[in-house]
């Protein structure tokens, strides 16, 4: 079965496929950064192991660690990519917001929204 929405989008040659809206802009994704980002993550696996941050890191550690680089970048410190450092620690407080909630410990944080990507889920529904 494929999935339908109901609603379709007409191409010039006459072609249809379904509506795209609320899916996610794929296209749009600058895979430069993405790429970039993917060196950050193998240097990761190295230093800790593969998949380390799917164990269980805080929140809070996340976005210390992100703000850290974001300054360290503004600084003008160059010693490591603190742009991708801070896109992993970014990345990985989504991955706790959307798979590990109860490692969400920023008080401010306690009853606000969880934003996910997968219907039925958000807010932890």
């Amino acid at each position: 079965m494929i999935k339908d929405s109901g609603e379709r989008t007409e191409f010039a040659s006459g072609a249809v496929r379904d509506m795209s809206d609320g899916k996610g802009d794929m296209a749009s994704i600058p895979w430069e950064a993405v790429l970039r980002l993917s060196r950050h993550y193998e240097n990761g696996a190295k230093k800790y192991c593969r998949w380390n941050y799917k164990k269980g890191i805080n929140l809070s550690s996340y976005i210390d660690s992100a703000c850290r680089h974001l300054a360290k970048y503004q600084c003008g410190c160059d010693d490591e990519d603190h742009l991708a450092a801070a896109a992993f620690n970014i990345l990985g407080a989504m991955f706790v917001e959307e798979k590990q909630p109860e490692l969400i410990d920023l008080p401010e944080r306690e009853g606000k929204n969880r934003f996910q990507y997968f219907e039925g889920e958000a807010n932890g529904k």
